[in-house]
This record gives C-alpha cells, sequence and structure tokens, in this order.
C-alpha cells in the first residue's frame, strides 16, 4: 500500500486488496492500481479504496456472524459454552468450578434452559430479548436460584459476541429486571418461623427424637448424627465427612477438616478451615457404643472398618451398603421426627440447628469469636 511518483511527475496509487474480501468488492485482482496527476489526488484516492476495504470487511463479519448465530441455543452450549466453562474461561471470576458445581450446571440446562430455549437459534434469541425475559420471569415465581440461571444466560451470549457468533449482547439489560419472587418468599417464610429453635422448642425436638430412637423410630447412629451436628454446630456436609481418624475420644476432641460434596466426594469445608471441637461429655459414651457396633455390623458383611471409615453410613435403594451419605440424609430424618410429633414441633432443618447453636450459645454467655470459630465463619 503506497504512494509512489513516477519519472513522469505523476502520482501512482497501489493497495493491496485482502484475499478473502475479493468476491465482496467484485474484483478478482490481488492490488488496486491508478496513476494520477496530483498528490492530493492520489491521497484522495488511497482513502477512498481503504473506505472501501474497510466497509467490505464490515460486510463479510456481518454476514459471518449472521450465518455463525444460527447455531442452536443447545448446540452453542454443548459445543462451544460448556468446554469454556469447565476451563474456567466463561465468567468474570476465571475460576474452575468443582465438579458438584459443574454437576448443578448441567442439571440446569439439562431440566431447564434447554428445554426452553434449545430448539432457537442464538440469532433468534439474542434478537427478542423479551421472549427470554418473559420465559425467565415465569421461572422465577417456581424456582428461587434464578440469579444464577440469569448468570448462566448473559455468559452464554456474552461468549457469543467475543466468539462473533452474534454481533453484541443484547440480553444484559432485560435480564436485570427479572426480580426473585421464589426466593423472596422463601426468605419470608424463614423469617416468620424463626431463625433458630427457642430453648423450649430445641427441649421438645431432643425429646421426640430420643422416644423416637428408644421406641425404634429412629436408628441409633441416626439419633447419634442429629445430636453431633446440633452439638458441634457444623454443617450437615461436615458431619456426614466425619471419620474416625478426626475423633479422639480419649482426648474428647474432633477434628472437623472436611465435608462430603453431594457428589459423593470429600472435599474441603465450605470456609477451607481446619476447626477442633470439644466433644461434650455426654456424647463420648455414645460415640464408643456406635464405633462398637458399627464395627460388629460391616465385620459381620466382611468388611473391615479403621481409621477412614465413615462415622456415618446409609444402605442405599440398590443395596448398598456402607454408603457416604446423600445430602438430604439429615434432613430426611428430621422431617420423619416432625411428622410423627407436629402437634409439639416446629418445623426445623439441619441448617436451622447451626443457627440454634450459634444462638443459644450467644445467650448462654459464649464469646462473638468463641461462636465464631465454632462455626467456622
Amino acid at each position: 500500500m503506497a504512494i509512489t511518483k513516477t519519472t513522469t511527475g505523476s502520482y501512482k496509487v497501489e493497495v493491496f486488496y485482502p484475499k478473502d474480501i475479493r468476491t465482496v468488492l467484485g474484483t478478482d485482482e490481488a492490488r488496486y492500481r491508478k496513476t494520477v496527476s496530483t498528490k492530493l489526488e492520489a491521497t484522495t484516492l488511497e482513502k477512498m479504496v481503504k473506505k472501501q476495504i474497510r466497509d467490505a470487511e464490515r460486510k463479510l463479519n456481518a454476514g459471518t456472524i449472521s450465518k455463525n448465530g444460527e447455531i442452536l441455543f443447545k448446540d452453542f452450549y454443548k459445543k462451544i459454552w460448556w468446554p469454556l466453562y469447565v476451563a474456567g474461561a466463561s465468567g468474570r471470576s476465571r475460576t474452575i468450578p468443582s465438579e458438584e458445581t459443574q454437576d448443578n450446571t448441567a442439571k440446569i440446562f439439562r431440566l431447564h434452559l434447554n428445554p426452553m430455549f434449545g430448539e432457537y437459534s442464538m440469532n433468534y434469541l439474542n434478537l427478542n430479548p423479551m421472549f427470554v425475559m418473559q420465559e425467565l420471569t415465569i421461572m422465577s415465581e417456581k424456582y428461587a436460584n434464578i440469579r444464577t440461571v440469569k448468570s448462566y444466560v448473559n455468559q452464554m451470549f456474552d461468549t457469543a459476541e467475543i466468539a462473533e457468533y452474534i454481533d453484541v449482547n443484547r440480553m444484559e439489560k432485560p435480564l436485570r429486571q427479572i426480580s426473585s419472587p421464589k426466593q423472596k418468599r422463601l426468605a419470608e417464610r424463614r423469617k416468620a418461623l424463626g431463625e433458630y429453635l427457642t430453648a423450649d422448642q430445641l427441649i421438645a425436638w431432643l425429646d421426640c427424637a430420643k422416644v423416637d430412637c428408644e421406641v425404634g423410630k429412629l436408628k441409633f447412629e441416626d439419633y447419634l448424627l442429629f445430636l453431633i451436628t446440633l452439638n458441634l454446630g457444623d454443617r450437615k456436609a461436615e458431619s456426614y465427612g466425619l471419620q474416625w481418624k478426626h475423633v479422639d475420644l480419649r482426648e474428647g476432641k474432633v477434628l472437623i477438616i472436611q465435608a462430603l460434596k453431594k457428589s459423593g466426594k470429600l472435599g474441603p469445608t465450605k470456609t477451607g478451615k481446619e476447626t477442633s471441637h470439644v466433644i461434650p461429655p455426654f456424647l463420648i459414651p455414645m460415640l464408643k457404643e456406635w464405633q462398637e457396633k458399627q464395627d460388629q455390623q460391616l465385620g459381620n458383611v466382611g468388611i473391615k472398618s479403621g481409621p477412614d471409615q465413615f462415622l456415618f453410613t446409609y444402605t442405599n435403594f440398590r443395596g448398598g451398603i456402607n454408603q457416604p451419605l446423600h445430602a438430604d440424609y439429615l434432613n430426611y430424618r428430621m422431617n420423619s421426627i416432625y411428622k410423627r410429633h407436629a402437634d409439639r414441633l416446629v418445623r426445623a432443618t439441619p441448617h436451622k440447628l447451626r443457627h440454634t447453636f450459634a444462638t443459644l450459645a450467644r445467650q448462654g454467655g459464649a464469646g462473638i469469636q468463641e461462636i465464631s470459630e465454632a462455626l467456622t465463619h
């Protein structure tokens, strides 16, 4: 690309045509060449040709983007977005998601987003953001975690813009208008029911759980799991992740260093901290009793217990024995207790037990720092 002065005093303009835009310009020539009388004419001509090239490039890119944008939402998710997501390259945090988070994300797309938008092209959805907004607004009435869903949809169209499947992401502003009515209703309900049990309500729960254990309605180990979770003030996943090597019955201490994830795999606690707890004296003989019973039960089926043995396991519906507890195991046991004693109890969850631990500890005179450490915040 140059303007050169010839020996006769005229000016020669020569501009290279990029190969991919020659068809758009309607030429087979590799270069534009023309000789004019003055330098001003040459400069003007050069600018005109450069503009023609830029316009052709924009037209070509627009055509490419339009063609790329015909990819279906479900195919873009599978072929483009998902590989970037698992590599931690689809969002702003650039953090590689855990296996548990990946499973939850895949479930959101499989159960919700792909059934809603999977058969529409990325172009169509991007040009009709109100359609997307209306569908997600309906979903928000039934689905509490709509904020995460909105984030994934926006990431999809951000990625599509970067990868030139669409010209610009038109979803961001409409998505902001979608509120979280289901989440707000749940929060109001929790507030109405109370975030924690009062001392009297807790006593009622302890009494009913003990009675159910004594009459065989609640297994001894499930009763012990309930008491451990309450008295340690830990998260249920941390109780699920306890192994005998973490329990020192001689010293009366238990070490919380891991949690059992929804995937069934062990991982760090939510905060990544390791916390030592003093075991309440009344629980030590119960733990000893359960350790002996568990050893015997496992031995009867040819399984040798050891330091890596989980304190609490169950037999799944396929008949698999000594399985790590599933995420809702304690919730189900507490629900069964509640149903048998609904006239005496207020509804409670393992998370509510955790709040109860903190509140009663505070009311009992424990300092905020001690409570905070016990809850591993």
